[in-house]
């Protein structure tokens, strides 16, 4: 194992006591835990409804379905995790990629909605907001906005939390995010009261009562134990993102003089990110990830292949190489860094040694 792990979810004491109190006293699903949860989750990201379900690909999947988009297209970024569009082909829509910003995150300008077009999916990629008023106005008034918000849980953009611009929002728990459920877990934040009853449907099978069902609903529900574990979580995010914030500037400091990094936007005025990933870019990537391997210090590459150029995506759609150049060029340089709220500053010092190292070694 290395000796300075990429990332390292939290589990204290707490967290698991909660998870037991839910399984002696509760229903094991859809029990107390849950509602309580979503009332949580929603007062944070300060919106009117909160439907949890069992993991982020659902999350998106589930409200992709709920608002309809089947037979229709939806423009997304080439750029993130390959579930992102996944969702989107099993909702029964079409793909459409618009390529993205230096950040990562999708370019508005790119954005051009046609007469197909029934949804934006823009993605906080790392943790860093996207430019969600230049979007939703890029959307226009009749093609609906879902914020892939599975890396920026308490992003804020222009005062407001991801999550809370868009027709919907949508979180994942993957044990990796800034806050877990201690295993998978999703949510769907969203001010629409008939999406979100929608919502609630479709992830329990479809019922309208027990046994009487009036679409084809899915088995997606978040397990009590779960929702329990991330309610204690929920409480110690804010102070969990802040000392992101505080390991991401000690890095910045560390790497400002090494000419061949660039580093990620530590934040503005308008945008406030959560440092989901610590994410360089660097020429020579995959030689400089094994450097730091060498050393004891896990990397990653978040993501190599865009999606366009995944292999499914090519058999099914005809993209290739060029289609989306800046998406290209971030897989080919992008190196995320450990960081984690228990990582310390000295290992962050040692990391960034390590690297100083590698590039004066080679001048």
């Amino acid at each position: 194992m290395a000796r300075i792990p990429l990332a390292r979810p939290t589990v204290t004491e707490e967290m698991v006591q909660a998870m037991a109190e839910a399984v002696r006293n509760e229903r094991l699903v859809l029990g107390e835990s849950v509602f309580k949860f979503e009332e949580d989750f929603a007062r944070y990201i300060g919106v009117e409804h909160a439907v949890s379900v069992s993991s982020g690909t659902d999350a998106l999947l589930l409200t992709l379905m709920a608002l309809g988009v089947r037979s229709r297209e939806v423009i997304t970024s080439p750029f993130s995790f390959v579930a992102t569009a996944n969702a989107v082909v099993h909702a029964g829509a079409v793909p459409m990629f618009a390529d993205v910003l230096p950040d990562g995150n999708i370019d508005p300008a790119e954005v051009r909605p046609g007469r197909e077009t029934a949804a934006v999916l823009p993605v906080h990629l790392y943790g860093n907001p996207a430019r969600m008023d230049e979007l939703v106005e890029a959307a226009g008034p009749d093609v609906k906005v879902i914020e892939d918000a599975c890396q920026a849980h308490g992003a804020v953009y222009k005062g407001r939390k991801c999550g809370a611009w868009g027709d919907a929002g949508c979180f994942s728990f993957y044990t990796t995010k800034n806050m877990t459920v201690g295993g998978d877990g999703g949510m769907i934040t969203t001010n629409d009261e008939r999406l979100a009853a929608d919502l609630r449907k479709l992830r329990d099978c479809g019922r309208i009562s027990r046994y009487v069902h009036d679409v084809f609903g899915f088995t997606s529900r978040l397990n009590t134990a779960n929702a329990a574990f991330g309610r204690v979580q929920l409480r110690h995010l804010d102070e969990w993102n802040e000392r992101r914030r505080a390991l991401a500037r000690r890095y910045a400091e560390r790497l400002k003089d090494v000419a061949e990094v660039v580093l990620p936007p530590l934040g503005s005025k308008d945008a406030v990110p959560v440092f989901h990933l610590f994410v360089i870019r660097c020429e020579d990537r995959d030689a400089l990830a094994k450097h730091l391997e060498a050393k004891g210090v896990e990397t990653g590459v978040h993501y190599p292949v865009p999606i366009h150029l995944q292999p499914v995506y090519r058999d099914a759609f005809g993209f290739s190489e060029g289609s989306y150049p800046a998406s290209e060029r971030l897989a080919a340089t992008a190196l995320s860094l450990p960081l984690f709220p228990e990582l310390r500053e000295e290992q962050v010092d040692e990391v960034c040694g390590h690297i100083a190292d590698y590039y004066g070694g080679r001048r």
